[in-house]
């Protein structure tokens, strides 16, 4: 069946080498016909990326933050349409909430009063603002990035023309 196969002992690849290494930057290498090849070098040309590499680094970055978004697990729903969520507590934590359920919750369980808990305290803490104020923080950091970029392109674009040199 494999009559073309080689007949001699195979010897460990130099790919195999590298991945046993362990090394932290380890190159890898593409196969792109002519005309992958030509947009990569126009985004290039275009002084979008200075490299062909900066460009595929970018690409790789991009999809593998994607990629692991999107297979992101979501926890299962019960049939009260609630999703259960571990809490970790010191036992004399538990102790307390316990007492509580039982004596002035009128013996409801802990887990349902820990999560009414967490629903009230939410507002208290105003945990939606916080998340708001985060958001808020990571666009103005997208945004400062990108005028950061900007820049960088009108400092490029000045040296080309001969303004400015470094």
């Amino acid at each position: 069946m494999f009559d073309k196969a080689s007949k001699r002992k195979s010897a460990p690849s130099r790919d195999a080498e590298v991945r046993e290494e362990g090394t932290e930057d380890a190159r890898i290498a593409l196969r792109c016909n002519l005309k992958e090849l030509r947009l990569v070098d126009s985004f290039v040309a275009n002084g979008e990326f200075e490299t062909r590499s900066e460009l595929m680094r970018a690409a790789l970055h991009a999809f593998l933050r994607s990629h692991a978004l999107s297979t992101a697990p979501s926890p299962p729903v019960d049939a009260e349409g609630f999703v259960e969520v571990p809490v970790r507590l010191r036992p004399d934590e538990y102790a307390a909430f316990e007492t509580y359920a039982r004596h002035v919750a009128n013996g409801r369980p802990v887990r349902d009063l820990l999560a009414e808990i967490v629903r009230r305290g939410e507002a208290e803490l105003k945990v939606r603002e916080l998340v708001a104020r985060t958001r808020d923080t990571v666009r103005e950091a997208v945004e400062s990035r990108t005028q950061a970029g900007a820049l960088q392109e009108s400092a490029k674009d000045l040296e080309r023309k001969g303004v400015v040199g470094r």
